[in-house]
């Protein structure tokens, strides 16, 4: 019974996507009409419609959003006890679902993943790399089990597991005339054009409330949601462009970049943050990643 109604899950996550039922007929390789008498025949049995037709498709309605939401915390629920199922037979297989801001992605994650994986290589990882919105985005409809997020918004539909203080720091190239410096101050900063991440991501807040307070006036040439496009670009002129600690080589050259701290009295520090949705079971694999996550943090 469960894993039939996995099945309708599926169909109804499928038409929720693609907006209609011929394109989510498509992705599942069946027929249109086959797919619309499925829906039709939940609708039925809930005595309530989940979707709304018009024209050009098909749109959740306010129940619908409801039953996908349950469905959705069902189907992790159901993968978390097969995972410990197989680890009650000794077979120590499962999957990690993560979704990360830009920052973890140059050396933190890649390295953490790395060390658990030497000591469990039956756990798979399935790591989505974006922007502050989108990692939490990825935990309401459990498509990450873990989320770390540099400077996050509060929600009440989220429990934070760990938070480790970051600064942002300033990015340059190792050759920069800063880089000579052990920490930088923003007047300094400032001399220099500026490469900024764009409002996506978290350090750009921190960043608008520091210049909305100031005197200082940037001298912004580039605007960037890539950590890696700044990176890059900094990396062949005297440009300074902002990166949070945990993904800096702070006071070492890395692919011929640097960072130094920026040492400042009216700079916030703001916390990364690893949070999970609130009152969801995490599968063990998950718990004992976010252990030596911990540890790495």
């Amino acid at each position: 019974m469960q894993l039939q109604y996995l099945r309708v899950f599926s169909h109804i996550e499928a038409v929720a996507r693609a907006g209609s039922i011929r394109k989510a007929a498509e992705a599942l390789f069946i027929t249109p009409s086959a797919l619309d008498r499925r829906v039709q025949d939940l609708e039925a049995e809930l005595g309530v419609a989940l979707f709304e037709r018009h024209a050009r498709g098909m749109r959740l309605t306010a129940a619908g959003e409801v039953f996908l939401h349950h469905v959705r915390a069902q189907r992790a629920d159901f993968e978390r006890v097969q995972t410990e199922i197989e680890l009650l037979k000794g077979v120590r297989r499962g999957a990690v679902g993560i979704a990360a801001s830009q920052a973890l992605a140059y050396s933190v994650l890649p390295e953490v993943i790395n060390g658990f994986r030497a000591a469990n290589p039956g756990i798979s990882f399935k790591v989505h790399i974006c922007d502050r919105q989108a990692v939490v985005a990825s935990l309401r409809a459990f498509e990450a089990d873990l989320g770390l997020v540099y400077n996050v918004q509060p929600a009440g539909d989220l429990t934070l597991l760990m938070q480790v203080e970051q600064r942002l720091c300033a990015v340059m190239a190792d050759g920069h005339p800063l880089a000579a410096q052990v920490s930088v101050k923003m007047r300094d900063c400032v001399r220099f054009p500026l490469a900024l991440p764009d409002p996506s991501l978290g350090g750009r807040a921190i960043l608008d409330g520091f210049f909305a307070r100031s005197s200082l006036q940037p001298n912004v040439v580039l605007e960037s949601n890539s950590f890696e496009m700044l990176r890059n670009y900094v990396r062949g002129n005297d440009a300074i462009s902002f990166q949070v600690q945990v993904g800096t080589p702070l006071a070492r050259v890395q692919d011929g970049v640097t960072a130094r701290a920026i040492e400042e009295r009216a700079f916030p520090r703001q916390p990364l943050t690893v949070a999970q949705l609130k009152g969801r079971h995490l599968p063990q694999p998950a718990v004992r990643f976010l252990a030596s996550l911990r540890d790495a943090l």
